[in-house]
């Protein structure tokens, strides 16, 4: 017994459920009802209304739900004879009413009809334990929660039974589920649920005296979720798990979310590794069967995806991609196979890449933001493959035109040119032949005439006169020819030019890129 319960003798009729040991100024101490509850006419305290209020049965939820314990007062000189004759609860005796009472009361009830003629009204409470994963194949979230109903059924009040004053409440096993009438709330969009069973059925039954009936499942339900992969990997996913009573409609249950206090609350922060929730909104609304107007109750999670995994995984080891194509643009261009090699390398890194991220997103149809991206970066390593043939054939270009210049003419051609252009240059414009008279016209062996075979034959002649070649018809406007070579593009014009057009679109489109898909994100 307490010590202040053995000073204060007036405390000993608290019970501790209806009533407390309150202290007043003059140091006296006596029993004052609590909170919803009042004294009647034997001097206890009892409830004022007909159902216990729902912040009390949460109190009651959290705490052991324990019958408590009374401690029984012996005869006293002090004490009058009505306070003798009071009832009190003896240590033991709680227990073999309980088991009376819950006999008493099921061999009177019935469990196929409704408690009310009217309807019952059903308090619905949802404690969330946590949010374990979201998926996008099956486009779905799985929760543990605590799933409680609240309801008042006249037929298990036992508040007026023998030794009712004595009970808090009727905590009963999993069993006895099946003995009383349910209101049957289920998840009704659900993909699947299961109770968990650690070691048996995590099922909490307790009747309030009053026949208010509190009933909490622990559940692991997988809720389907709404997934748009327009924005991936800056998008938002909102799951959405429905409550509602499967057999009976608004004329019989009618279903509220908790009336008093929070109706919805988690244990803990959720915590995932790809997403993370941003709120939650829970509403009331009806729905039409053909047998009729059903009331849901809807909780809607909403999530928004934690994109830095696949900054670091996707975006990162593509631009490098990108930037060891552009490689090629700084190479040597005679080295078209190592150009080539980058290019291609890059091409098939990248489209390995994109083949594992497509593996674990659904097949969708439409265009998703990382497709965008991805599809850009293919662009521009393809462009650089279409550069490097272009450089090649204005290479190859170059190389015809210096072959056409010079690099094919014949041994004979090449001695007639020189022998041409010497000799009448040097010799007949210097005036030479004028003085001297002997001279030979010249004259090709393939236009009839015969060169000097011997060195007396030179010596014999002054001076060959060979009249200088007409040029041919392509150098005859050299100007012009000139500035058509300086406006015709070159293989290292082409590199120069994609040295920095690459980079600087590549950087601009990247930029409308992110502010879009960043701002969509946020919205």
């Amino acid at each position: 017994m307490p010590s202040n319960f053995s000073s204060f003798p007036e405390c000993v009729k608290c019970d501790l459920r209806s009533s407390y040991c309150k202290t007043w100024e003059n140091m006296t101490q006596s029993c004052e009802c609590r909170d919803g509850f009042a004294r009647i006419s034997n001097g206890s305290c009892a409830s004022e209304s007909k159902e216990y209020p729902l912040h009390f049965k949460s109190q009651l939820l959290i705490s052991s739900f324990a019958v408590v314990s009374d401690l029984a007062r012996g005869p006293s000189s002090s004490s009058s004879d009505s306070e003798e004759d009071e009832p009190f609860c003896v240590l033991g005796q709680a227990e073999k009413a309980a088991t009376r009472i819950l006999t008493e009361l099921l061999s009177k009830y019935d469990r196929n009809l409704v408690p009310k003629m009217k309807g019952v009204d059903v308090d619905v409470e949802l404690l969330i334990q946590r949010v374990s994963e979201i998926s996008e194949i099956q486009s779905s979230s799985t929760m543990h929660i605590l799933f409680s109903q609240i309801w008042h059924d006249p037929g298990l009040s036992f508040e007026h039974e023998e030794g009712a004053h004595c009970l808090t409440n009727l905590s009963l096993s999993h069993r006895m589920v099946d003995n009383i009438w349910l209101p049957n709330v289920c998840i009704v969009n659900s993909k699947g649920s299961a109770i968990h069973k650690s070691p048996t059925p995590n099922i909490f039954l307790a009747i309030f005296p009053n026949g208010t009936v509190w009933m909490n499942y622990r559940v692991v339900v997988e809720s389907p979720c709404e997934m748009d992969f327009s924005f991936f990997p800056m998008d938002r996913v909102m799951c959405t798990t429905i409550f509602e009573s499967y057999a009976f409609n608004v004329g019989k249950v009618r279903l509220h979310w908790k009336r008093q206090g929070q109706p919805v609350e988690f244990i803990d922060d959720v915590k995932l590794p790809d997403f993370h929730m941003t709120k939650f909104v829970h509403e009331k609304a009806t729905f039409i069967y053909p047998a009729g107007v059903w009331d849901q109750l809807n909780i809607k999670l909403l999530f928004r995806r934690s994109y830095g995994f696949y900054i670091l995984q996707i975006y990162l080891p593509t631009y490098c991609m990108v930037l060891i194509s552009w490689i090629s643009f700084w190479l040597d261009r005679r080295s078209l196979p190592a150009r080539v090699t980058l290019g291609v390398s890059s091409l098939m890194a990248l489209t390995l890449q994109y083949s594992n991220v497509s593996r674990s997103l659904p097949k969708v149809s439409y265009v998703k933001g990382l497709d965008l991206f991805m599809f850009g970066c293919i662009v521009y390593i393809f462009l650089s493959i279409v550069e490097l043939a272009v450089v090649g054939s204005l290479e190859q270009r170059k190389q015809q035109r210096t072959n056409v210049d010079g690099d094919f003419l014949s041994d004979d051609d090449i001695k007639k040119n020189i022998f041409q252009r010497t000799f009448s240059t040097k010799s007949f414009k210097s005036g030479y032949g004028a003085r001297h008279h002997q001279f030979s016209e010249c004259a090709s062996p393939e236009d009839g005439g015969e060169w000097p075979k011997t060195r007396t034959e030179w010596a014999e002649r002054t001076y060959v006169e060979c009249p200088e070649p007409e040029p041919p018809e392509s150098n005859r406007h050299p100007e012009v020819e000139n500035d058509s070579n300086n406006k015709r593009w070159t293989a290292e014009d082409m590199d120069r030019f994609c040295q920095k057009l690459f980079p600087i679109t590549f950087t601009f489109c990247n930029l409308i890129y992110w502010m879009y898909y960043t701002a969509k994100s946020k919205d």
